[in-house]
């Protein structure tokens, strides 16, 4: 994967060096409420010296819609935007998916780059070119694969976190251990008290290893049609937690750790993993986000969800399952009784 990143801490020369190479002559800038409060001046001391715009969303996974999009589009227009000014996403996942669909589509495509903010975003939803929104109900089913010119991980960021956003990027950071690199899996466990006491020699390690698996797994496949999907694994179930609750109850992580772990019940029962692998994926996840007892109509609202998404095969459910320490495999048709089992929470 041709992907242009730079990882550290309070990478403002950079910033600017990058658009002096590059001639960069206007930016438009878009982030959301939360990040603008509390690093605007961060920003703003880079890029002062260039003619920019700043454009301002609600923060939070419910702006992650075609309004949202529509709206940044008549701004664009209102300022004379031309096919020369780059994009800034300065922001989170959603910040970085909607910034990245506007790049990708205002004027047959922009360039921009990415400045993610949160731990989710600097080890996931900034590096993998998936650029979109959510529709219908759905997560992410209208979008696009567009890569930024450069992306800018700056640790600094992750200092004002609160614990609950750190959650959130543990859900990748397990998912890649468990998908593709064991030892990350453990590092990460053993090193738990130090991610939330915010130590930045711990989370340079874990953000480079994330982002290494990342880069290989997407290097071999850009569109999302073979190995990549491999990184979909806690989705299915996740995405269906995410959508059931209207995208405010769980964040993207939190429901990715819930989805990893009622996929994990599944591949246990599938005969997959032993009970040994399955209750160390559990008793590490567990106490991060408390699972569900899902009864009844909840349920079948739940299978309705995923019989949708955009993973399936000729509309059977498709799930990403353990298979070994650090391995996964892609199953499709997967028993609708075993998913209705694992979401009904016997297993805690």
């Amino acid at each position: 994967m041709d992907l242009d990143l730079v990882i550290g801490y309070n990478l403002t020369k950079e910033l600017k060096e990058f658009f002096k190479i590059n001639n960069v002559n206007r930016l438009y800038v878009i982030t959301d409420t939360i990040v603008s409060q509390l690093y605007m001046k961060y920003i703003d001391g880079v890029i002062k010296n260039w003619d920019y715009n700043t454009y301002i969303i609600p923060s939070g996974e419910e702006s992650k819609n075609m309004d949202t999009v529509f709206s940044i589009y008549n701004d664009l227009l209102d300022s004379n935007i031309d096919r020369n000014t780059y994009i800034l996403a300065f922001g989170g996942g959603v910040v970085g998916d909607i910034a990245g669909f506007v790049a990708s589509t205002y004027k047959r495509g922009l360039k921009y780059v990415q400045i993610p903010t949160t731990l989710l975003s600097q080890i996931d939803s900034s590096i993998g070119g998936k650029v979109g929104v959510d529709y219908g109900g759905y997560k992410n089913i209208i979008g696009s694969f567009y890569f930024p010119e450069k992306v800018f991980i700056d640790t600094y960021f992750l200092t004002t976190l609160p614990k609950r956003e750190i959650t959130s990027g543990l859900g990748e950071v397990f998912k890649y251990g468990l998908i593709y690199d064991y030892e990350l899996f453990q590092y990460t466990k053993d090193n738990l008290d130090k991610i939330y006491e915010m130590d930045l020699n711990v989370l340079n390690i874990i953000i480079k290893k994330s982002v290494s698996i990342k880069e290989k797994i997407v290097s071999q496949d850009k569109k999302d049609f073979g190995l990549r999907r491999i990184l979909n694994f806690g989705h299915t179930i996740g995405h269906s937690i995410e959508a059931y609750y209207g995208f405010n109850r769980y964040n993207h992580g939190e429901a990715v750790i819930l989805g990893i772990l009622y996929e994990s019940y599944i591949a246990k029962n599938l005969g997959l993993i032993d009970r040994n692998y399955f209750n160390e994926i559990h008793d590490i996840l567990l106490p991060l986000v408390k699972p569900i007892k899902f009864q009844g109509n909840e349920i079948y609202d739940l299978l309705e969800i995923m019989e949708n998404d955009k993973k399936n095969i000729l509309e059977e459910i498709t799930m990403v399952l353990p298979i070994d320490k650090g391995r996964v495999k892609i199953f499709n048709n997967i028993d609708k009784d075993l998913i209705i089992n694992s979401l009904k929470g016997e297993w805690f």
